[in-house]
Parts: C-alpha cells; sequence; structure tokens
C-alpha cells in the first residue's frame, strides 16, 4: 500500500501563501489564520496523496486546490 505525501514545512509555506494570493484570501487575526492554514494543510494533503495515486495508475483524474481549501466540511457550500 502507498505511504501518505511527506510535505515538508517549506512545500507547505509555500503552497499557503499561493493559495491566499489566488484567491485574495485575507483573516480577521492570527487565531483564524492559523485555524484556516491548518483546514488548508488537511486539504493540500488529500489532494497531494490523489494525485500520487493517479500518478500510479490507481485512480484516473488529478485533483487541485481551490478556493474552498480553508473551509472546515460545515462550511463547504451545498451542491444543488
Amino acid at each position: 500500500m502507498d505511504q501518505p505525501v511527506a510535505l515538508t514545512e517549506e512545500y507547505i509555506e509555500e503552497k499557503w501563501n499561493e493559495f491566499k494570493e489566488k484567491f485574495r484570501k485575507n483573516y480577521a487575526d492570527e487565531e483564524e489564520e492559523n485555524y484556516r492554514k491548518g483546514l488548508f494543510i488537511t486539504s493540500l494533503k488529500m489532494v497531494e496523496d490523489h494525485n500520487e495515486k493517479y500518478e500510479n495508475g490507481l485512480v484516473n483524474y488529478k485533483m487541485g486546490i481551490n478556493q474552498y481549501a480553508d473551509y472546515s466540511k460545515d462550511e463547504m457550500p451545498s451542491r444543488r
């Protein structure tokens, strides 16, 4: 079974800063930013793990980070 992708602090910081810039994310304070960053890291790990499976031919599509990567499951917009 494949091991999960290990993400370095530098990689996470780079992706976090790219995400905030691309989607114009601003947070009320450091506490909120730390909370949102934690959610983002969870999303990033999921995407990286999935895309490794794609590279190994185990799934047939790639995933990417979108504007909701710093949302909790409860905050996600519902699909209609």
